[in-house]
């Protein structure tokens, strides 16, 4: 049975009857589980030690959506993470801690879609000689950098989003950054790295890039570099 097949009828047995009445339209489980095994997918760090996938996850959702999960959320977050071990176990990739899977809502989102963010987040070490590890600070975590450094586009507006291997930018809900401007294409445009630099290139989009204000199809992104997607401008991040 598939990873995902199996994630259907775990979860359909988990709240019964429930399942079926409250889904028959509107935003899918499955659609998660999917969005997920795609975002391990894109987001791949090669280490010394094998190919690395995101164990933290968070997606938005609407507040109508986080709504109708309500019932079941923790069945949800724990079969969605497990979807994801499965995943990383049939496809040889490594994870650096357990996997969490996190819910929230946000009024900004449109009901039947979602925003999705990952991280590599490691476990504390426990110091040579069986001492505790240090705690850390309440709302701290202990993240794993990607190769190369860690990658945002910020908006002028101070939307954030995370840049891995292959980003895909545009108006369409399941592009990685989603931009909500008439002025940016389905499509519009992406980014990908191959661990030490990060490549902008143009996808055939209406009204073009501008990287620095200079209209670009193809280009090599610096440390504050300012973009511009159609009527949308951002800032790239990296920090290392």
């Amino acid at each position: 049975m598939s990873i995902l097949r199996d994630f259907e009828k775990r979860l359909e047995g988990a709240v019964e009857g429930f399942f079926a009445r409250a889904f028959r339209s509107g935003l899918q489980p499955v659609e998660l589980a999917k969005a997920l095994q795609r975002y391990a997918s894109n987001y791949q760090q090669v280490g010394l030690d094998g190919v690395f996938v995101p164990n933290v996850y968070r997606f938005v959702l609407s507040p109508d959506d986080t709504e109708r999960f309500s019932g079941f959320s923790a069945s949800l977050r724990r079969e969605l993470s497990e979807v994801v071990t499965r995943t990383a176990t049939d496809r040889g990739w490594r994870l650096q801690g357990p996997v969490r899977v996190e819910l929230v809502d946000a009024k900004h989102v449109r009901t039947g879609t979602y925003e999705l963010r990952g991280k590599v987040e490691a476990p504390e070490a426990v110091p040579a000689g069986g001492g505790m590890a240090a705690q850390p600070q309440p709302g701290s975590t202990r993240v794993l950098p990607a190769t190369g450094g860690t990658a945002q586009l910020v908006t002028d507006d101070g939307q954030r989003f995370s840049v891995g291997s292959a980003t895909s930018i545009g108006r369409l809900p399941e592009c990685d950054v989603t931009l909500d401007d008439p002025a940016v294409s389905r499509r519009h445009a992406r980014i990908l790295s191959d661990g030490i630099d990060y490549t902008l290139e143009d996808l055939g989009s209406t009204n073009g890039l501008r990287l620095n204000g200079q209209p670009v199809s193809r280009a090599v992104l610096r440390d504050g570099d300012q973009l511009d997607f159609g009527g949308v401008r951002a800032t790239f991040s990296l920090a290392r």
